[in-house]
């Protein structure tokens, strides 16, 4: 039966296992070692007590030889050698009894010792008895203490003698036994750090095997997973590894699932939808990349965006994506495209940033047919406009001429149809002028004068050319009378001014005014056209500033008449200058034409500052 441990209980085992293995190994040294020291501690003392008992013995017989050669020489201290000798008699005996406890295992030996020494003290008391009677002979007496005492020291000292004997013989063995102890010690110390290697070992290949080997199976799962590559996966148990296996796996199938729909959108897009990384390679992209450019979503993947395109487009197209990256914002960009067979479309990119997958989302579109209608547009403007001037100045020419009386005074009725000629002929000289200014505008050929400029001298010069124009409409303007200094280009700003003076004049009703004015909002300037005109409509504000649009109501004048380029080279001009152009109105109250322009900026000054 297979146990089924999670991850937690297998990591306890391996800690448990050698944890008990030490704990029982330091336990079992430290038992040898108390006994080692006390086995050392119990030789030590042996050997103090072996010496204290040589010591007393020795002593005891000094006093019981000198007591009994007193006895026998008739030495007149006879009561203090028995008194040295019961003395002796107790110390030994007080020492074997100590020499017992020491040495449990002599005791059968040393007890015949205590008994003798028990039995002369008796003896050397019952001399000391007969000592003290005076009706006993000194003859006498000497004869008592020698058979009493002599037998007995005899006695024992061939007791003590046989327990020295052994004494000295187990003492003699006690440094071999401390010796094998000592071995012991270090084997179990040998066997200790050995068990402890092999344990380690083996937890380690178990750890390795059930443990790090799944980890590492996990992690190139999770690597195959980022490639899209086939998982490996295996039946490994049923803890938290298994469970994080099983946890990629049902990613995996998501992950396929959500792939096969992203693949399912990007294959029935017509424009291509691609996905990058933050080095500009492709990650995904979708199937119209075939038809489109001729080069199949597996020739693509890995390989850098920029590569694809021209040159010329390259730095470009680096600067934006790198741009997207900073701003985090959407935008647009353009390039043109190598494509399989060489040839280059022009390919319009919208480019989204997302800093969580590092990623960049995108969706190019195919705007080679726009772009050559473009540049047909431009050609065939740009042809018109100078093949047609030079013709159409020698007609106004001639007309001048005519309408002068430079070849005879005309019939009124032909003056008039000459005059109808000439003003239709400057409309048309006037729209060629428009065409070619914003021609040099959108190509940034216009070269700006940028100097310091009042910005009343600016609204002084618009309003004075346009005076006479409003007076014959019935129209009053109201100028500014605040100040501020610009850098900007003088003409060209008095340009738009007289264009959206002129539009405001035109379409307000008679009695009503035009307000110029001036406000300073920090950093520019707003001029701000004002009039009591009809209004536009919303829908036509966002595309008022295109070429050749006009809104409803002068679609509708018949006395208003204009070509629809003067609001779009006004914001070329306005951009050119680094400022904004807009619209504020509402139906029948009107409208606020505002231009902003930055403000000039004393270097000098601000260095003091």
């Amino acid at each position: 039966m297979r146990l089924k441990l999670s991850l937690w209980h297998k990591l306890l085992l391996l800690v448990l296992i050698p944890l008990v293995f030490e704990f029982m190994f330091v336990g079992g040294l430290a038992a040898a070692l108390t006994y080692s020291e006390d086995r050392s501690d119990k030789y030590e003392s042996s050997k103090e007590v072996s010496y204290r008992f040589y010591t007393a013995v020795s002593r005891l017989f000094i006093d019981l030889t000198k007591l009994v050669t007193n006895f026998t020489t008739g030495s007149s201290d006879q009561q203090k050698d028995l008194d040295n000798a019961v003395q002796s008699a107790r110390n030994s005996r007080d020492i074997i009894a100590s020499a017992k406890l020491v040495r449990p295992d002599l005791t059968d030996v040393l007890q015949p010792l205590v008994v003798l020494l028990d039995r002369l003290i008796a003896a050397i008391e019952s001399g000391r008895t007969v000592i003290a009677n005076p009706d006993i002979p000194y003859r006498k007496q000497t004869k008592f203490v020698r058979q009493a005492v002599l037998p007995l020291m005899l006695q024992f000292r061939e007791a003590s003698d046989n327990a020295m004997a052994q004494e000295d013989s187990l003492v003699s063995e006690e440094p071999h036994e401390l010796e094998k102890i000592r071995l012991f010690v270090f084997s179990l110390m040998a066997f200790g750090i050995f068990s402890s290697v092999v344990i380690s070992i083996f937890a380690s290949r178990i750890f390795t095997k059930n443990i790090l080997n799944r980890l590492l199976a996990i992690e190139e799962n999770a690597q195959l997973l980022a490639i899209r590559a086939p998982l490996k996966f295996s039946d490994s148990g049923s803890d938290e590894i298994a469970e994080l296996e099983m946890a990629l796996e049902e990613a995996n199938s998501v992950l396929a699932e959500t792939r096969r729909k992203e693949l399912a959108i990007l294959d029935v897009a017509t424009d291509v939808i691609c996905s990058l990384d933050k080095r500009y390679r492709f990650t995904a992209i979708g199937a119209a990349a075939l038809p489109a450019w001729g080069l199949s979503p597996d020739d693509l993947l890995g390989q850098s965006l920029i590569s694809l395109h021209t040159k010329e487009s390259e730095p470009a197209i680096r600067a934006a994506l790198e741009s997207i990256a900073l701003v985090e914002k959407d935008t647009q960009f353009d390039g043109q495209l190598i494509c399989k067979d060489g040839s280059i479309k022009d390919v319009l990119w919208n480019v989204s940033w997302v800093k969580a997958t590092q990623s960049y989302y995108c969706v190019a579109h195919d705007i080679s047919e726009r772009r050559a209608a473009e540049r047909m547009k431009q050609r065939f403007i740009s042809i018109a406009s100078h093949d047609l001037r030079t013709p159409l100045s020698s007609i106004s020419a001639v007309l001048n001429v005519l309408t002068s009386g430079g070849k005879g005074e005309l019939p009124e009725r032909a003056g008039q149809v000459l005059q109808k000629a000439d003003a239709s002929l400057e409309r048309l000289m006037d729209l060629i002028r428009d065409l070619l200014d914003l021609e040099k505008l959108e190509a940034g050929k216009v070269v700006m004068s940028l100097g310091v400029v009042s910005a009343m001298d600016v609204c002084s010069a618009s309003c004075d050319s346009l005076e006479f124009l409003a007076k014959s409409l019935g129209v009053k303007i109201v100028r500014p009378f605040n100040d501020s200094l610009l850098y900007a280009d003088e003409r060209s700003l008095v340009r738009v001014l007289i264009n959206l003076l002129s539009n405001a004049i035109k379409f307000s009703p008679r009695g009503s005014t035009v307000t110029l004015e001036l406000k300073i909002l920090g950093d520019v300037t707003e001029f701000s056209v004002i009039d009591q005109g009809p209004g536009i409509a919303a829908e036509d504000q966002e595309m008022i500033f295109e070429k050749f649009s006009q809104t409803k109501s002068s679609e509708k004048s018949t006395a208003v008449k204009g070509t629809g380029l003067g609001l779009a080279i006004s914001k070329l001009i306005a951009e050119a200058h680094g400022g904004s152009i807009g619209v504020e109105s509402e139906l029948g109250k009107g409208s606020r034409f505002f231009m902003r322009i930055p403000n000039y900026k004393d270097s000098g000054a601000e260095d003091e500052q």
